[in-house]
C-alpha cells in the first residue's frame, strides 16, 4: 500500500447532528468506511446514504461511512451564530485498519492439507473446459457458498437478507429488527461486529437472536432427532449407495470444447444420470450454502493440466464416487431436495427449474434450523463440555492423521523406489553368481548353480511385489486418510459457532439477571440454543459412527493386504530354500 496520505475535502455545515458510538466497528477504509469505537462522538454529514448507512466525521477529521444502528443521537448541536461560511477543511484518511479476525482456539493450519483445498477459488471456470458456460442454464446464478449476503462490497456490507442467514449492518432495518432493537437499545446483547466471523457468516447469530423469519413449511424439509445411548442423533434416512462409472470424453461446439461425463447409478432404483465435474461443483456449493453447520466434505480438486489422462480420470472417478456416497450416508443432507435433484433429474427443462429453485432456496444458513423439530427429552445441559471435548478430539485426530498420511507417502516412495531397487540388485547378484557357477559344469555342482539362479529370480519377484504393493494397501489407506483430513477441516467452524452461540446466550442471561431483558425473550433464545446444541451433538455422533465404520474397514483391508504381501514374499523365499535342500 502506498505510504502517501490521501486527502478528502468536505464542507462542514453550520449545524450538524452529533451521535455517540454504541459499539466498536472496524470499517474498510478502501470501501470508504470509518473505524469507530464505543463512546466516540461523530458529526453526521449525510443521512441519505441509504441501506442503513450514514456518513460522518470524527473529531480528528476523518470522514467515512458507518452503520446507523451502531450510534445514538446526543443532545442537538448548538447552531453556529451568523458567521462566514465554514472553511474547507482538508480531512486526512488514514490507511485502512486491519480487519479483526476471530481466532479459533486451536491452530487450523494443518486442517485438510490436500482435501481442504477443495474449498478452492470459486471464481475459476465452472466447466472442465476453460471459458465454457453452463449449457443447461446460461441465465442461472451461481452464487458462492456463504457469500450471497455476506461478501463485502465497495461501499461496505452487502445488503443481505434477514430471512436467509446472517445479518449485515445494511440489512438492519426497523422492520427486520424491531424486537432485537428493543433488546439492543436497553443495554443489551452486544453483537459480534466482525462481519467476517464464522458465527456471523454461518447465520448462527441471526438464529440465536431470533432474526430468522423463514417458516419451515416453505419447503417441507422438516428434520428431527432421536435419543440414543450416545445422545441426540439425526433420524436416519433410507440408506442407498451410488456408483460413478463410465467416464467418457465428450465434446461440443464442433469439438472446440471437451469435457468428461460420468454416469451415476442410484442403487435403490437403478436410475442413471449423466453429470460433469461442474455439476458436482455446483452441488457442493449449494450444500455448503444451505447446511452451514453440517459437515459437507470437500470436493476432489479441479485440475486443468492432464485432466484427460487415463490415470487422472480414473482417480477422479473413484474420489467423486467416494464423495457422493459420503454425502448419501448423511441422514440430513441425503434427504435434501437439491441432492435428490442432482441424483434423479434427467430432463433439461426440469433441471433448469430445479437448479434455479435451489439457488433461491430460503432455508439456508441460519434458516435451516427452523426445520429442526426438537425432542423434549433431549438433555443439552452438558452440550458445551461435549462440543469442547470434540474440538480437542478433532485437533488431535487431524494432527495424527496428517502424520499417518506423511508416513504412508514415505513408505510408498520406499516401496516403489529404494526397496524395489535394492531387491533387484540383490537378485542380480545371485543371478550373476549362478551364471559364473555355470562356467564350471560338474554334475555335483549343477544343483547349487540352479539354486542360486532360482534365488536370483525369486528376489527379482520380491522386488516387483514391493513395486506393486502400494496400490494394494498404502494408497487405499491414504485415500481414507485424505478424505478424513478434508472432513475434519469442516468441524472447527461448527465448534466455533456453537461456542459463540453459548456465549451469546450467557450474555442474555446476564441481562436477564440485571432486569434488562425480558424472561420470555431469554427463554426463546435458550430454546433456540438447545436446538443448535442438539444439532451439533447429532452431527458429532454421526461423525463418530462413520469414523468407526470407515476406519475399521480401511484398516482391515490394509492389514489383510499387508499379510498377503508378506505371505507372497515368504512363499518366494520358501521356493528358493527348497532348491538348496535338494543339493
Amino acid at each position: 500500500m502506498s505510504s502517501k496520505v490521501k486527502k478528502k475535502v468536505v464542507l462542514v455545515p453550520f449545524s450538524a447532528k452529533k451521535v455517540r458510538v454504541l459499539y466498536d466497528f472496524d470499517g474498510d477504509a478502501d470501501g470508504g468506511e470509518l473505524t469507530i469505537r464505543e463512546g466516540q462522538v461523530l458529526t453526521v454529514t449525510n443521512q441519505d446514504v441509504g441501506d442503513g448507512w450514514w456518513e460522518g466525521r470524527t473529531e480528528t477529521g476523518e470522514v467515512g461511512l458507518f452503520p446507523e444502528t451502531y450510534v445514538e443521537e446526543t443532545a442537538a448541536a448548538e447552531a453556529v451564530p451568523s458567521a462566514p461560511p465554514a472553511p474547507v477543511i482538508p480531512v486526512f484518511q488514514e490507511p485502512p485498519a486491519e480487519e479483526q479476525q476471530q481466532q479459533y482456539d486451536y491452530d487450523q493450519s494443518s486442517y485438510g492439507q490436500d482435501e481442504a483445498s477443495g474449498y478452492r477459488d470459486r471464481a475459476e471456470s465452472w466447466d472442465d473446459g476453460v471459458g465454457d458456460g453452463d449449457e443447461w442454464d446460461e441465465s442461472g446464478t451461481h452464487s458462492m457458498p456463504g457469500t450471497s449476503s455476506l461478501a463485502p462490497s465497495t461501499g461496505g456490507y452487502d445488503v443481505g437478507s434477514t430471512d436467509g442467514g446472517s445479518l449485515s449492518p445494511r440489512a438492519r432495518t426497523d422492520t427486520s429488527l424491531s424486537s432485537v432493537n428493543r433488546i439492543e437499545r436497553s443495554g443489551t446483547v452486544r453483537r459480534n461486529i466482525n462481519r467476517f466471523s464464522t458465527f456471523v457468516k454461518s447465520g448462527g447469530e441471526a438464529y440465536i437472536l431470533g432474526e430468522t423469519k423463514v417458516k419451515a413449511n416453505a419447503s417441507g424439509e422438516e428434520l428431527s432427532f432421536f435419543l440414543s445411548a450416545e445422545g441426540p442423533r439425526w433420524t436416519v434416512a433410507d440408506p442407498f449407495t451410488l456408483q460413478v462409472r463410465e467416464p467418457t470424453k465428450k465434446s461440443k461446439l464442433k469439438g472446440i470444447k471437451s469435457f468428461i461425463a460420468y454416469t451415476i447409478t442410484l442403487s435403490s432404483t437403478g436410475q442413471t444420470v449423466e453429470r460433469r465435474y461442474k455439476h458436482f461443483d455446483w452441488l457442493h456449493d449449494r450444500l455448503i450454502e444451505k447446511f452451514t453447520l453440517l459437515s459437507v466434505p470437500p470436493l476432489p480438486d479441479k485440475q486443468y493440466s492432464g485432466r484427460y489422462g487415463e490415470d487422472f480420470i480414473e482417480k477422479r472417478r473413484e474420489r467423486l464416487e467416494m464423495w457422493l456416497n459420503r454425502v448419501a450416508r448423511h441422514p440430513v443432507i441425503s434427504k435434501s431436495t437439491v441432492f435428490q435433484h442432482f441424483l434423479t433429474c434427467v430432463d433439461e427443462k426440469q433441471w433448469k427449474t430445479g437448479k434455479r429453485r435451489a439457488e433461491k432456496d430460503e432455508l439456508v444458513g441460519s434458516a435451516f434450523f427452523v426445520t429442526v423439530q426438537m425432542v423434549p427429552d433431549i438433555d443439552t445441559s452438558l452440550g458445551d463440555q461435549e462440543v469442547d471435548q470434540f474440538g480437542r478430539f478433532v485437533k488431535g485426530m487431524d494432527d495424527n492423521m496428517l502424520k499417518l498420511k506423511t508416513k504412508c507417502e514415505q513408505h510408498c516412495e520406499q516401496y516403489s523406489g529404494t526397496f524395489t531397487r535394492e531387491y533387484q540388485k540383490l537378485g542380480m547378484v545371485f543371478t550373476k553368481l549362478s551364471e559364473t557357477f555355470a562356467l564350471e559344469e560338474k554334475d555335483y555342482a549343477r544343483a547349487i548353480t540352479e539354486a542360486f539362479g532360482e534365488t536370483g529370480r525369486r528376489y527379482d519377484t520380491v522386488a516387483k511385489l514391493y513395486e506393486e504393493q502400494p496400490k494394494n494397501d498404502l494408497l487405499p489407506l491414504m485415500d481414507i486418510v485424505r478424505e478424513y483430513l478434508g472432513i475434519l477441516s469442516t468441524y472447527p467452524d461448527i465448534v466455533e459457532v456453537h461456542k459463540d452461540s453459548m456465549q451469546k446466550i450467557q450474555q442474555c442471561r446476564k441481562l436477564q439477571e440485571e432486569e434488562k431483558m425480558a424472561d420470555a425473550d431469554v427463554q426463546e433464545i435458550t430454546e433456540r440454543g438447545n436446538v443448535l446444541t442438539a444439532s451439533v451433538l447429532s452431527e458429532i455422533n454421526h461423525f463418530h459412527s462413520e469414523r468407526v465404520i470407515d476406519l475399521k474397514a480401511g484398516m482391515q483391508h490394509f492389514l489383510q493386504e499387508q499379510i498377503k504381501f508378506h505371505q507372497d514374499i515368504i512363499g518366494n523365499l520358501q521356493s528358493a530354500l527348497e532348491k538348496y535342500e535338494s543339493c
